[in-house]
């Protein structure tokens, strides 16, 4: 064995040769083996990375697919409680704000309204059966008394105007219940329009102070200055006119006096910020805070004996156009009586006179 293959063991190059002038040769070349190995240790670490990806891969996809699994198996397990009959189920929430959890948190408000409606209208079917069906009664009794005991045309005749007087208690019913549906289910959204809403605190102002004089009440408006509002005239008017009459009906004084002192309703459309308030406050008896909520409900009446004439609607219909305009509708106490505001998003300008 050649010692010297040894000490230099032979290495591949490409190499190449350049003729000089004056019979000179300049050979130029590179050893390959340099590259193999830099080509080598390239494909080992890329074969490593591959491995410890793919392996990565794996288990980080076993994992997340795996909780993604138990998460939307817990909400097909709470979708199928709620289609039985639970209404009160609601989607979990892990927490993390991914869109899972927004997905959730959507679906849930979702439930929460849906669980609502669904409360409202039992106790809709409740109260209608309740108090539908006294007048209907009355109404069928008032008839049948007339065919056997009625003896003159004028006999007739007062039960013909008592039947028709109960029908059209039953038709403003109905026809409220009616105002409050297109409310609630967005149809009225189709007839917005711009305008002034002091405009309609003047127009209401007219149309009741005859009857609040009547009763001994002082009405008022307060609404000097433009408040544009854009909305559904007819259900805004019709709004703030159940809350005047609501206050002429519990506001109403005895002995000259209401709490004390002299019976007032002060209707008012103002300015604030964003937002219209249209106000109505009364010096009568008010609503204690702790009813303030449940008086809106559709049908519910604080008066227990119903002495007084009503459906227990009107602060039902006033809450749901509220709604229907992006607002709400606030009870408040105004010392002594009650205030009640709706406040509205504000609209466009409105174009006063012409």
């Amino acid at each position: 064995m050649n010692p010297t293959r040894l000490e230099h063991p032979e290495h591949r190059a490409l190499a190449r040769v350049f003729q000089l002038p004056g019979g000179f040769r300049l050979l130029v070349g590179r050893d390959l083996d340099e590259r193999e190995r830099l080509y080598n240790i390239v494909i080992s670490a890329g074969r490593w990375s591959i491995a410890i990806v793919i392996v990565l891969g794996l288990v980080g996809g076993l994992f997340v697919t795996r909780r993604v699994l138990r998460r939307v198996d817990a909400m097909t397990e709470t979708t199928r409680t709620i289609m039985q009959g639970d209404l009160g189920g609601r989607l979990p929430v892990a927490g993390t704000g991914d869109e899972l959890d927004r997905l959730a948190e959507n679906l849930n408000l979702m439930l929460e309204r849906i669980e609502a409606l669904m409360h409202g209208l039992k106790e809709v079917s409740d109260n209608i059966a309740h108090d539908l069906k006294t007048p209907l009664t009355r109404l069928r009794n008032r008839a049948e008394q007339a065919l056997r005991s009625a003896k003159k045309e004028s006999e007739y005749r007062a039960a013909l105007e008592n039947t028709i007087e109960e029908s059209d208690g039953l038709i403003r019913t109905f026809n409220a219940l009616l105002m409050i549906a297109r409310a609630e289910s967005g149809q009225a959204r189709e007839n917005m329009s711009e305008f002034d809403a002091a405009e309609i605190a003047h127009d209401i102002g007219e149309l009741y102070e005859p009857l609040a004089e009547e009763k001994g009440i002082a009405l008022k408006v307060e609404a000097e200055t433009p408040a544009p509002l854009k909305g559904n005239r007819e259900l805004i008017s019709q709004a703030l006119a159940n809350l005047v009459d609501n206050s002429i009906k519990y506001a109403e004084p005895r002995n000259g006096t209401v709490n004390g002192g002299p019976a007032e309703i002060v209707v008012r459309a103002l300015s604030e910020g964003d937002r219209i308030l249209l106000t109505v406050a009364d010096s009568g008896p008010g609503i204690p805070e702790a009813d303030r909520s449940r008086v809106i409900e559709r049908f519910v009446r604080l008066e227990q004996s119903r002495s007084k004439p009503g459906s227990g609607l009107g602060l039902s219909l006033a809450s749901a156009v509220a709604r229907l305009h992006g607002g709400e509708l606030t009870l408040a106490d105004n010392n002594p009586g009650l205030k009640s505001i709706i406040a509205l998003p504000r609209g466009g300008p409105v174009q006063i006179g012409g």
